[in-house]
C-alpha cells in the first residue's frame, strides 16, 4: 500500500515532485508550482511513496533503511461536495503497475462523500496519432477506475478539456460555481 505525505516548500521530496510536474504536463497546462504551494487556495498536495518497493531496491546486507520509492503526486481541491483533481502524475517508469489506481483510491478514501472530477484533453483535438493514443489511454485509465463521462467541456489556457466524474455527475453550473468560489479571493485568475 502506498504512503502519502503533504508537499510543502520545505518537503525533501519537492524536487522530485517538481521534476515530475514539469515533465508530465505541457507548459500551457501548468501553473507556476509556487501557486500549488501557496495557501491562497486550500489544496491537498500529496507525494506518494511505496515503502515496500523501496525496501526491495535496497542493497542486500546494508544496515541502513531503504528510503521509500517516490511514485507520483496529486494536487486536488475540495469544496462542498466536489473534489477536483487538478494535477495527478505517476513516475513514467512506474506507469501500468497499478500506482495510478492506488493514488485514485487514496483520494477517494479521503473524500468518500464527494463527487471526484478530473479533466482530460479532448481526444478529437489531438494533433497526431501518438497524441491521440495518449489521450485515449488516459481516458480509458479513468473509466477503468470508476469515472464516467460528464456533460462538461471547457477551454482553459488554449486547451480543450472534457470532465470525467466518479461518485455522481457534476453539472456545468456546479463546476463553474465551484471554480468561481475557489478563485473569488485570487485576483487576476479566471475560472474555467
Amino acid at each position: 500500500m502506498l504512503q502519502y505525505f503533504e508537499v510543502t516548500k520545505k518537503s525533501p521530496w519537492l524536487p522530485q515532485v517538481k521534476a515530475l510536474y514539469e515533465s508530465a504536463f505541457p507548459a500551457n497546462e501548468r501553473i507556476p508550482i509556487k501557486h500549488l504551494l501557496d495557501d491562497k487556495i486550500k489544496r491537498e498536495f500529496w507525494a506518494f511513496f511505496d515503502k515496500e518497493e523501496g525496501e526491495n531496491h535496497a542493497e542486500v546486507g546494508k544496515e541502513i533503511a531503504a528510503a521509500p520509492m517516490f511514485c507520483g503526486f496529486s494536487n486536488s481541491i475540495t469544496h462542498g461536495s466536489i473534489t477536483n483533481i487538478v494535477y495527478f502524475a505517476v513516475v513514467p517508469e512506474l506507469r501500468s503497475r497499478g500506482y495510478g489506481s492506488q493514488i485514485l483510491q487514496a483520494i477517494r478514501r479521503q473524500h468518500p462523500n464527494t463527487r471526484i472530477v478530473v479533466d482530460i484533453e479532448v481526444e478529437e483535438d489531438s494533433k497526431d496519432a501518438e497524441e491521440l493514443e495518449r489521450r485515449n489511454r488516459r481516458r480509458e485509465f479513468y473509466l477503468r477506475n470508476g469515472f464516467d463521462s460528464s456533460p462538461v467541456n471547457y477551454v482553459w489556457q488554449g486547451e480543450h478539456y472534457r470532465l470525467l466524474s466518479a461518485g455522481g455527475i457534476v453539472t456545468e453550473k456546479e463546476f463553474r460555481d465551484f471554480w468561481k468560489e475557489i478563485l473569488k479571493n485570487v485576483p487576476g485568475v479566471k475560472y474555467p
